[in-house]
């Protein structure tokens, strides 16, 4: 397609939307050696219209990508001077045909592609959440933005404001480590269509009120952190915020003053905190010391809520799932917790595939493919020898502005400058 006959599809044969229409289903990776083809379609791959339009179209497909990051192993040394490595792993599912006794049938199985992020000590630091196909981690002293599609990243300093460098951690409901005393979140203004950085932090150790300062990741050099003051919400430690439709979202502290909010969203746009709907479940102000058995996910393009409850037997994780046009709250599904612990750390969904199975994370190692309706893991996809993060992301061609891990080589007059 990018060969001799380029400039006769580009000019003669192609309209431009049926050329973009086809331009919006092909990998980043394709799309990035197309921008050398010629000017003009180095102009359409990198117009805001066509990022929205590719991303769209790769959302809407059959199975996500997989990221998982994992610290690579390393000798007593390597602990002491810190040059232990974060090793990111980029993972396509594909269908796999397989035969046995009974015949041929097709499962699931992976592409996978190793990455190693070697200027990411282990030490210090924590993956936040992901948006459009961008990864988000976050240190001590800086936040990392990384695009797996086109292997470009960013890296913002903390401001020395709210900075503790006494680290003190925090263990969630699934035994994931995060610091207690400031939270990071990532996501996209759906109307200017910039990437922010959120950082929520407590300026003094003996004071539990958060204050939020906003990062816009802009082709600006001389961007730097804005402060928006206190924020009226208790916000509870030790959580991933869920990017969803332009807001972030976190759950809110058993000791938050308001008994009836259980959720908060930070409005990426207006820059602003408010309290959502919460389940019924959660009506009675006796079960706010539910809160620390709960966490947030996005599934079906939804705000989705995972809930330990006890009152079985069998014990169950309950997952929720908010309806988006009228804010109701009905239960997805659940999970009997005997098949999804096993004594270490509880499972959760990750992703829905297109046969309305689902990936889990079960004991922060292995990826298994669960089955609500049969309540079974129908197959495991990968055993991990070290705890691991995964997340769900289509690929995306969003641009941070900043750096490419790895130079992609063109001579092409249309990519120099």
């Amino acid at each position: 397609m990018a060969g001799g006959g380029g400039t006769n599809l580009e000019n003669n044969y192609w309209p431009e939307d049926l050329l973009l229409s086809i331009l919006a289903t092909l990998p980043t990776k394709s799309l990035l050696r197309f921008k050398c083809v010629s000017m003009h379609w180095r102009s359409l791959i990198i117009n805001p219209y066509f990022i929205e339009q590719h991303l769209e179209t790769q959302q809407k497909k059959d199975y996500p990508h997989l990221i998982f990051a994992a610290r690579a192993s390393g000798t007593v040394l390597d602990m002491i001077f810190e040059s232990m490595h974060m090793v990111l792993e980029s993972m396509a599912i594909v269908d796999v045909e397989v035969g046995d006794e009974e015949g041929t049938k097709i499962r699931k199985g992976l592409k996978q592609n190793y990455s190693n992020i070697s200027h990411l000590p282990c030490f210090g630091y924590f993956m936040s959440n992901s948006c459009d196909g961008i990864i988000c981690f976050f240190g001590m002293i800086n936040v990392f933005v990384y695009n797996p599609g086109t292997r470009e990243f960013r890296t913002v300093k903390m401001q020395k404001k709210g900075f503790s460098p006494v680290y003190s951690g925090s263990i969630d409901f699934f035994d994931r480590i995060f610091p207690k005393d400031f939270f990071v979140g990532f996501g996209r203004d759906q109307v200017t269509n910039e990437c922010k950085i959120i950082r929520l932090f407590t300026p003094k150790e003996e004071n539990p009120i958060h204050e939020c300062e906003v990062f816009t990741l802009s082709s600006d050099a001389g961007a730097s952190w804005r402060g928006l003051g206190e924020v009226a919400y208790f916000i509870r430690a030790a959580q991933l915020p869920v990017y969803l439709n332009g807001a972030l979202h976190w759950i809110l502290d058993v000791r938050h003053a308001n008994p009836s909010e259980v959720i908060v969203s930070f409005d990426l746009h207006a820059e602003k905190f408010q309290a959502i709907s919460h389940p019924s479940c959660f009506s009675e102000v006796s079960d706010r010391r539910m809160l620390e058995r709960m966490g947030l996910l996005s599934l079906r393009s939804s705000l989705c809520l995972v809930e330990g409850s006890y009152k079985g037997p069998p014990a169950q994780l309950n997952i929720w799932i908010m309806n988006q046009s009228n804010g109701i709250w009905e239960k997805m599904f659940s999970i009997n917790w005997g098949l999804m612990t096993d004594g270490i750390a509880l499972a959760f969904p990750i992703a829905e595939l297109k046969d309305g199975t689902f990936l889990v994370l079960r004991s922060g190692r292995n990826l298994h493919i669960f089955d609500p309706e049969s309540q079974s893991d129908s197959e495991v996809l990968i055993q991990h020898e070290k705890f691991v993060n995964y997340y769900a992301y289509p690929e995306s061609l969003v641009p941070l502005y900043g750096k490419p891990l790895a130079e992609m080589r063109c001579h092409a007059k249309c990519c120099l400058g």
